[in-house]
């Protein structure tokens, strides 16, 4: 059986024109619009290959917390891979200029003072207009060098 991928992320909105202004930012276009009975759709492409990598629906509201990382149901947030942590710090600049808070960045686990079972990780977290956080990282471990490193530290994810 051939591995899943990730290809689009769903997320509702109160304002299309609001929210592609924000994407644009992160330099997403807008490939199709349309219309549901619950309103506008938008899909919109992060890489200019895919037809979307978001469909975007006009019948949402901000979150009451203004962060989706402190709501307890739904999207927690939404993370996108570049290739270095150049390209990470070059993000943290253009976002800042552009008036968006930035998080970051760190690293994602013990050597950065992170999660201790996190990827290793360099990232950067922010949010969208409604709430909904966003995340741009590189350099994450994989498993088989996730594994080594814990056992070099002799830590045990709560989960094995």
């Amino acid at each position: 059986m051939t591995p899943l991928s990730i290809r689009h992320v769903g997320i509702h909105v109160r304002d299309i024109d609001e929210e592609m202004k924000f994407l644009s930012l992160l330099g997403a276009e807008l490939t199709s619009i349309g219309r549901l009975q619950r309103g506008r759709v938008a899909f919109v492409s992060l890489d200019g290959h895919y037809h979307h990598s978001f469909a975007v629906f006009e019948d949402g509201e901000p979150l009451a917390s203004g962060d989706s990382q402190k709501e307890k149901r739904g999207l927690d947030h939404i993370a996108m891979e570049t290739d270095s942590r150049e390209s990470v710090d070059a993000w943290v600049d253009k976002l800042a200029a552009a008036g968006v808070k930035v998080n970051g960045p760190f690293i994602q686990g013990p050597k950065g003072g992170g999660l201790e079972q996190g990827s290793g990780s360099y990232t950067i977290f922010f949010h969208d207009p409604n709430g909904i956080c966003f995340e741009i990282f590189t350099e994450p471990l994989s498993v088989g060098e996730y594994r080594s490193e814990a056992a070099e530290r002799g830590t045990v994810d709560e989960t094995a």
